[in-house]
């Protein structure tokens, strides 16, 4: 069966990468991981490099972010020596299902897989809201696309698509200080990406943009079933929507 190389960008994530000992070593196919780091300070590459053995090889290139997600996950795919790449985030979880499947699948090139997401908040799996839609593109041949999109970047492809229904557990969200300090980072690159692309922006946008988000997520797509947890991400994810457009609104004042 063919091997697999996961690619990670890490900056400053000792204390997500601490857990990867738990699960890692029950992934038999992973046999490289490919590293991207933005200028690390702690002990992230030193926890990475303690995961190399002789069925498993770590990679690590330092690269500045410089505000473009895609650019550095093609970067990673680029050094990969497999053509299979399993594509993770530090603060990422794999269900011991998802390993399970992971391990004993028969990998098609024509396929690109997608793989189930719940977000984690302060310990609390939110099954709606937010997770009810988030199925990206994790698993895939690094021949059949690229990334795309400075910020929450996807793989492109024209390869039919697979669902994986077994989850990835996504702990983003520890606590709302962290979490609000991801919005705040992601909202000034989607505001500058916007800019870019010459969008405007007027009061009735700044007003309407977070409201509908929070719609969305909390009535349509059932957050509020998540209790006050599902509550405290909705209202958030609206706040991030009011940030990208007020953000954008002084890009065009400066």
């Amino acid at each position: 069966m063919s091997n697999i190389t996961i690619i990670l960008l890490t900056k400053n994530e000792q204390d997500n990468l601490s857990q990867w000992a738990k699960w890692l070593p029950q992934l038999s196919r992973v046999n490289e991981i490919v590293v991207v780091d933005d200028g690390s300070t702690d002990d992230t590459k030193k926890i990475l490099k303690s995961f190399e053995s002789k069925n498993l090889t770590v990679k690590i290139f330092d690269r500045g972010l410089e505000g473009n997600f895609a650019a550095q996950r093609n970067f990673a795919v680029s050094h990969a020596t497999n053509n299979w790449i399993l594509f993770l985030d530090p603060d990422e979880t794999p269900s011991p299902k998802i390993i399970d499947y992971l391990n004993n699948l028969e990998l098609n090139n024509n396929y690109c897989y997608t793989i189930k997401r719940y977000l984690v908040y302060a310990d609390h799996i939110l099954y709606h809201g937010i997770s009810a839609t988030d199925n990206p593109i994790r698993l895939f041949n690094k021949n059949s696309g690229n990334f795309a999109g400075p910020i929450h970047e996807v793989w492109s492809t024209n390869n039919k698509i697979v669902k994986i229904n077994f989850p990835i557990f996504h702990h983003s969200a520890p606590s709302l200080k962290i979490f609000l300090n991801k919005l705040n980072v992601y909202s000034t690159i989607r505001s500058q990406e916007l800019f870019d692309q010459k969008i405007k922006v007027n009061l009735l946008d700044i007003f309407i943009y977070p409201k509908a988000k929070f719609i969305q997520y909390y009535f349509y797509h059932l957050g509020f079933i998540d209790g006050i947890a599902g509550l405290i991400i909705c209202l958030s994810l609206a706040f991030y929507s009011f940030l990208v457009r007020s953000k954008l609104w002084k890009l065009y004042h400066v």
